[in-house]
């Protein structure tokens, strides 16, 4: 049985973008909680910034590793860059205690 894979990563967004980039979370998120072996996956605001924090937990890494070689999410890190005013900063987390 796998260990489960569980994710947090930072993405500082450009200000100019901050709506273009809560509307692509927004249509990421509806699709993504219905992935194989995802058990959550959110996408949080940080208040009064234009920074966001994901937060995911899947069954195992080889469920992520699938779900980011799906076209719409690829789609998603294209645009990404685009709109973010920095490198997004990706922690892998251990167990939850």
């Amino acid at each position: 049985m796998s260990e489960q894979y569980a994710l947090c990563v930072i993405l500082p967004v450009k200000a100019e973008h901050a709506d273009e980039f809560a509307a692509m979370v927004q249509e990421s998120v509806a699709g993504t909680r219905n992935d194989k072996g995802v058990i959550t996956f959110n996408y949080h605001q940080v208040v009064g910034e234009t920074t966001w924090i994901l937060y995911e937990i899947w069954e195992s890494k080889a469920d992520s590793d699938a779900h980011r070689q799906k076209p719409e999410v690829q789609a998603f890190f294209a645009k990404a860059p685009r709109l973010l005013a920095g490198e997004p900063k990706v922690f892998q987390l251990g167990q939850l205690i």
